[in-house]
């Protein structure tokens, strides 16, 4: 197999092409689009890895101009600045995948062997990929570590197809974010997305929601509504919290998917509906499945395309960038000139455990631009009361059932814990807290704390 690299840093092209020679394949380079369309034509090249963003040209123009000339050719788009849109953008318009730098050389060779398959199948089979044009989103998810560039690129292939889709994710994760992208970049993206939360509605209330209900069906009824399903009739109905609603709605769910028919609540004629489901939750359905709660059917009905958000704590890179544009967002909205977040500041932000995901994230800095009065946020300005609490209660801090001490007394404790365990060494002590080693001298001092010479 012929494989191309593109790419304008010299380093990245003889690493890539030292290690693919290595591995059976023949490489040729190219550092611009001109010199890859030279070099495709006169090679007959049938793989092609090209970055992105390269200073003469860019990646995604090469994929068009590449696919109008040879609708075969596989293409493999890297970049170091990962997004959903970039991801969406790729696959849409026919690459083959999508991998951020910097990239593991064994994960990239299973991804180069996949796609050689896929040249080969396409090289027995007719036709190419069709072109399509993408939207770009305006709410999405942020970050270019690797595990959120996976999710990139399973909502970028969702847009494609009309299956219906199940979202897993922590509270906080940013479930409805990837419903809306998915959305906004297929070929419904011309009517309504319609969001429904099913866990905090009853069951009678919820079933009257989804499917509406005929004029008398119950006490207060005095007119048709129509339901959500109807609603969003030709667009997108995101179900979240699917893993809530009852066994009772569970069927009737189940009924509209698989026949594309509602029953309003007191009619007894079936309605019709164009409707795509893409259902999100924090609970473990394959275990509510086992456990009896949740039907299997439904399930595997709603997971046909299963995308996994990872918390936080699990893509922790990312929290610089995210950091960085809620700082942005309310330094302009609150009216505040807060620039930037201190080295100490960023390190409590990264050393912190965030159980309420990128939302706690977005909370704690519009909390602390809000508050402060200096241009640059520090780790004073930051409020971990929720994991000093989860960590007294671990730690026995909190010994009891109403048993709880205040907030100082917690932090106080944690301090002295910290301290205890590493001997008393002020810099250890510092990072393990997440603070530089002047705020925790304030801190000591405030709190009444010895600290014993290193």
């Amino acid at each position: 197999m012929k494989i191309l690299v593109v790419d304008d840093d010299s380093v990245t092209l003889h690493l890539l092409q030292e290690f693919l020679e290595k591995n059976s394949f023949q490489v040729f380079l190219a550092q611009d689009a001109d010199e890859a369309l030279e070099q495709v034509a006169k090679n007959s090249i049938q793989l092609v890895l090209s970055d992105i963003r390269m200073e003469e040209s860019d990646g995604l123009s090469l994929l068009g101009e590449l696919k109008k000339r040879y609708p075969k050719i596989v293409m493999i788009l890297m970049t170091g600045f990962g997004s959903m849109e970039g991801a969406i953008e790729a696959i849409q318009k026919g690459a083959f995948d999508y991998i951020s730098k910097p990239f593991d050389l064994n994960k990239m060779l299973a991804l180069v062997n996949k796609a050689v398959k896929h040249a080969q199948s396409l090289n027995q089979a007719t036709g190419g990929v069709t072109e399509i044009v993408a939207l770009e989103t305006p709410r999405t998810l942020i970050g270019h570590s690797p595990k959120i560039v996976d999710v990139y690129k399973t909502v970028a292939r969702a847009t494609l197809s009309a299956s219906t889709v199940l979202i897993h994710g922590e509270s906080g994760t940013g479930k409805e974010l990837v419903a809306r992208a998915i959305h906004a970049n297929s070929d419904r993206k011309q009517k309504k997305f319609v969001a429904v939360n099913c866990g905090a509605l009853t069951e009678s209330l919820l079933e009257s929601e989804l499917f509406g209900y005929v004029k008398g069906a119950f006490t207060g009824a005095q007119n048709d509504k129509k339901g959500l399903f109807e609603e969003a009739s030709g667009g997108t109905l995101f179900l979240d919290e699917i893993g809530d609603i009852t066994q009772g709605l569970q069927v009737k769910l189940l009924r509209v998917l698989q026949e594309g028919e509602i029953r309003p609540v007191g009619s007894n004629e079936q309605h019709k509906v164009n409707v795509r489901i893409v259902a999100a939750t924090h609970r473990n359905l394959n275990q509510l499945v086992e456990e009896g709660k949740f039907r299997e059917d439904l399930y595997y009905r709603l997971k046909v395309i299963e995308i996994e958000i990872p918390p936080l704590r699990e893509r922790k890179e990312d929290i610089p960038e995210l950091a960085q544009v809620f700082l942005v967002k309310y330094s302009s909205k609150l009216g505040k000139k807060v620039g930037t977040v201190s080295k100490e500041g960023m390190n409590a932000l990264m050393n912190y455990s965030w159980p309420g995901n990128v939302r706690e994230l977005e909370h704690q800095i519009e909390r602390a631009v809000a508050l402060t009065s200096a241009s640059v946020l520090s780790a004073d300005d930051f409020d971990f009361s929720a994991v000093l609490l989860k960590r007294s209660e671990s730690t026995g801090l909190i010994s009891k059932e109403g048993d709880k001490k205040s907030l100082e007394e917690m932090e106080k404790s944690h301090i002295l814990k910290v301290l205890k365990d590493v001997d008393y060494n002020k810099s250890k002590a510092s990072e393990i807290l997440g603070i530089d080693r002047a705020t925790l001298y304030r801190k000591a001092q405030k709190y009444g704390i010895a600290l014993k010479s290193e």
